[in-house]
């Protein structure tokens, strides 16, 4: 099975009776080609080596990624660094080594693996990170988008910033009272990885070090190192290798540098491409060229995102709050992200609401019903009850370029994700153990 077989498989596989076929979109591959299957890999892989892999040494996830893939990676294995690289579409590196750009991508993959994963869905930071957190899916854990609306306390709410959507004030739900421990019921990888023996560290921004989310998505790990810039996130990383030598160890660097400049400008500009440029030169230099043969050894490093983006045009853009035709019908604001919109119909309301979409904006949007698509497959099985009430009445996709917002971002955003274009799903996943690397 080869990068080419993987992604022709994923891009055949399709909803039947579900999501149109005229539209290319690439639906999640939960049952071992996603990036959610990756803590069930990393688990087995770092299982005592003195015991046979069981297959189930993380109770309850996805499972793992397929044998093939990985099997060469596990005689004398210690330790996995993964790298999480937010924003990175697959399409994206496939591009820059076209353009014989970004050598060290390109070193990596001669030297081990590169094939393309799925996302989950939707496509999200938040979603993906609970995944790769967990090994569940976004209908289990329940952790869907950016903004959610949250019943226990009737507010729509920022899911990273753990506030209500009208402010910015980090972890406001929490001083209302809103308690860490009932938004995920779900044991972590690295609360796994610690009752089998297991070190765990994990770097990422500073700026998110103390707050809920990363209190959330970070249970279990035993030492957490925030970065201020792109240099000290790979040294830090550099540094937690040392301070592991001779253990087994999981360590999770995060990066949202390429994601943020995405946003901004557009996943396909020279900035992003600039980003790549500079990602790629400093892990080789700043962490790859710097690791002494001890450090090196037993270790495997993998590095995947958590999505792609998208480009879309300010002219196929729909914000709801200024569409009175819409927004008359609407129980609370529209949820969920730009790319896969969470509408809560008020009683009475859904098929006026699905006309009006339909109508106005003909081409524009797929409108679903929420719990077909949970109840297909979508965002993957068991189904929590907080996510048939988070996924809302309806689940609006847009087609191709276009996009549904609540209201207007006080900074444009150019490039997107959360739906289920190529260029949001399919992320890649480079593996390779760094004694194979000259």
């Amino acid at each position: 099975m080869d990068a080419h077989d993987i992604e022709q498989t994923l891009l055949s596989r399709t909803v039947p009776g579900l999501l149109p076929p005229d539209q290319g979109w690439v639906s999640p591959h939960y049952d071992g080609l996603s990036i959610a299957n990756l803590p069930a890999t990393i688990t087995t892989l770092l299982e005592s080596p003195l015991s046979k892999p069981s297959g189930q040494a993380l109770p309850g996830a996805l499972p793992a990624l397929p044998y093939e893939l990985w099997a060469d990676w596990a005689p004398g294995l210690r330790r996995v660094v993964l790298v999480i690289l937010d924003a990175f579409g697959y399409r994206m590196l496939r591009e820059m080594l076209a353009r014989g750009e970004g050598r060290t991508f390109f070193d990596l993959a001669e030297a081990g693996l590169m094939v393309p994963l799925t996302s989950v869905f939707p496509s999200t930071t938040d979603a993906a990170l609970v995944s790769l957190s967990t090994g569940r899916p976004p209908a289990e854990h329940g952790w869907l988008a950016y903004t959610m609306y949250l019943r226990e306390l009737g507010i729509a709410a920022n899911a990273i910033l753990l506030c209500p959507v009208w402010t910015r004030k980090p972890d406001l739900l929490l001083d209302w009272g809103l308690e860490l421990e009932t938004l995920i019921p779900i044991p972590t990888m690295a609360e796994r990885l610690a009752a089998m023996g297991v070190t765990t560290g994990a770097v990422f921004s500073a700026h998110y070090r103390d707050t809920g989310f990363s209190t959330m998505l970070y249970k279990g790990v035993a030492e957490i190192r925030g970065h201020l810039h792109a240099s000290d996130f790979w040294g830090q990383l550099r540094r937690l290798l040392a301070e592991t030598r001779g253990q087994r160890a999981l360590l999770t660097a995060y990066w949202s540098g390429l994601d943020t400049l995405a946003h901004a400008y557009g996943p396909d500009t020279d900035l992003c491409e600039a980003e790549l440029r500079t990602v790629s030169h400093l892990l080789a230099r700043e962490l790859l060229a710097s690791l002494p043969h001890q450090d090196r050894e037993g270790t495997l490093l993998l590095i995947t995102a958590d999505h792609g983006q998208i480009h879309i045009p300010s002219e196929h853009i729909l914000t709801a709050s200024e569409d009175p035709a819409l927004v008359r019908h609407l129980m609370v604001p529209i949820m969920g992200e730009s790319r896969a919109a969470f509408v809560y119909p008020r009683p009475g309301r859904t098929e006026a609401i699905r006309s009006h979409l339909t109508r106005t904006y003909p081409g524009w949007f797929t409108v679903l019903d929420s719990i077909q698509a949970l109840e297909d497959g979508l965002m993957g099985e068991p189904i929590s009850d907080e996510t048939y009430a988070r996924a809302g009445e309806l689940l609006v996709l847009p087609n191709r370029d276009h996009a549904l917002q609540q209201a207007r971002p006080s900074v444009p955003l150019v490039g997107r994700h959360g739906g289920l274009t190529q260029e949001e799903m399919l992320v890649p996943l480079l593996g390779v153990r760094l004694e194979a690397l000259p």
